[in-house]
């Protein structure tokens, strides 16, 4: 056995996201690893390439108890990942990306670049790619670029690669060359662990399949012996939204999002209603665009093509700024990188989309901006000691309580709410949800993307699913269960 592990588990705070896993990949082996989102695959993969540390539970490499403590080491044991997001440098040609990571060859004092260059393109060649190695990584293609990186994984004695996602950007047409390689690779004695939530890959890829759920390992099996609807009943919690109180009558439509693709190529074809009164939850596994669609809508992603209306008025010049003057907000789920400046005190973040409108003739009406932001802070209960704290000495919950404050200090029609809840205690997460449903039956437009089906059920009075880049089903969520709601995010399009 090429790899395995035993009673392999990682705890954060106390609490599990891996337990008691016992897992293997045999040499020359291609593995699915399945598993809604927070199932565990990242915190494996995390740990089988060192970037998280094993403190409970054994690996095994090649029969032999291994101690991976780093990136370095797993590389060198033989193990490469591919990640879902690039890990390429834009500037840098196919070669140089090829040898990040790697000590570059010398001739005397003098990098051998002839030799980098061979070496590189032997490698190429070895796996039938077609890439121009001379372009700079961000001239490339999605697929151009997912090929480059596993150029340099196997630059390296790679025995096991991991690719996680890898299609998550890609049309069919690309994705079918990745699939030519995963292929040769296997002619090759390679093992490869693709983790994917499309079951179509899975199936036609794979030779075993494991399930994980909830940080555990529910099942492995050969991939022939499961079918598609028994795989989702593994990963599925037996949870539905039933009982809890949802708005079924909305009022006229705040904002119509039609055929959005982004430049990316990430969202390919989004199109979402969300109505006066209502919560419209947006539900897709990890790759499937919905963070792309929210931002596209907002004007901070780039579109291709699409148009965006907000109360019946097309947005010609879709930009953060234009959004938020016609009335649309949007909670960003990277709420350090992009929501908040933490150097900044709270006063100054709240105020930092409203800015303008306390100004007037060159004078700030600094007793209005402390009224206001002691106003918002007091009806979110924002714990600080005092409006000129910085905002990066608040706790998590508190800060994202701070992105909400700036948010409600614009007065929107319409939210957009990527991940709200994400790393937030139990008592803020039940504010934010008490929050939005009150903005909701003032009038307004709620869109709520979760990677937690029973925050969706529970938040949510439709859900759209988004699946590969584009949206599908609108359901009414009405006694909806989470095995229902996971079906429509592993159909064929």
């Amino acid at each position: 056995m090429l790899l395995r592990t035993e009673k392999l588990s990682k705890q954060f705070s106390g609490i599990y996201a891996l337990k008691d896993i016992n897992f293997q990949i045999a040499a020359g082996e291609i593995h699915g690893l399945v598993g809604e989102n927070g199932a565990g695959k990242s915190t494996l993969i995390k740990m089988l390439t060192g970037v998280y540390q094993t403190e409970e539970g054994d690996i095994y490499w090649e029969d032999k108890k291994v101690k991976i403590m780093n990136p370095s080491q797993s590389r060198n044991l033989g193990i490469n990942v591919v990640h879902q997001d690039r890990t390429l440098i834009p500037t840098f040609d196919g070669v140089e990306n090829a040898y990040l990571g790697r000590e570059y060859p010398h001739r005397g004092i003098q990098v051998s670049w002839k030799e980098m260059r061979q070496r590189v393109e032997k490698v190429r060649d070895q796996l039938g790619i077609d890439i121009d190695l001379s372009r700079l990584a961000s001239e490339l293609s999605p697929p151009q670029k997912t090929c480059l990186e596993i150029i340099r994984a196997m630059m390296n004695d790679c025995k096991l690669l991991i690719l996680d996602e890898p299609t998550a950007s890609l049309t069919d047409k690309e994705s079918e060359i990745l699939f030519d390689i995963i292929g040769k690779l296997k002619e090759r004695g390679t093992s490869v662990l693709y983790v994917s939530h499309r079951m179509d890959e899975i199936f036609r890829l794979t030779d075993r399949v494991t399930v994980f759920k909830n940080g555990s390992m529910v099942s492995c099996m050969r991939t022939e012996d499961v079918n598609r609807n028994e795989l989702v009943s593994m990963m599925a919690d037996e949870w539905s939204g039933e009982g809890i109180k949802h708005n079924t009558s909305f009022g006229n439509v705040l904002l119509e999002a039609k055929n959005i693709q982004t430049q990316d190529g990430i969202m390919k074809n989004g199109t979402i209603q969300a109505h006066e009164r209502e919560i419209l939850g947006v539900f897709g596994l990890g790759g499937s665009g919905r963070t792309e669609l929210l931002e596209a809508i907002y004007g901070y992603r780039p579109m291709k093509s699409g148009t965006v209306e907000i109360a019946g008025e097309k947005q010609e010049k879709l930009s953060p700024a234009n959004s938020i003057k016609k009335g649309m907000i949007l909670i960003s789920e990277d709420r350090r990188g992009k929501a908040i400046i933490e150097g900044l005190s709270v006063k100054e973040n709240i105020l930092l989309s409203s800015i303008d409108a306390y100004s007037k003739y060159f004078h700030i009406d600094e007793k209005k901006e402390k009224a206001d932001v002691q106003d918002k802070s007091n009806a979110l209960n924002i714990k600080m000691t005092g409006m000129n704290q910085r905002v990066l000495e608040l706790s998590g919950g508190n800060q994202q309580k701070v992105v909400f404050a700036r948010a409600l200090m614009t007065d929107p029609k319409v939210f957009l709410c990527d991940e709200p809840t994400q790393a937030v205690d139990i008592m803020t997460r039940s504010e934010i949800h008490k929050l939005l449903r009150k903005k909701a039956d003032e009038g307004n437009a709620v869109v709520y993307v979760s990677s937690d089906i029973k925050e969706i059920l529970e938040v949510a009075d439709t859900i759209q699913i988004v699946a590969q880049g584009e949206t599908r089903n609108k359901l009414k969520n009405e006694n909806l269960t989470a095995k229902e709601v996971l079906s429509y995010c592993y159909e064929d399009a």
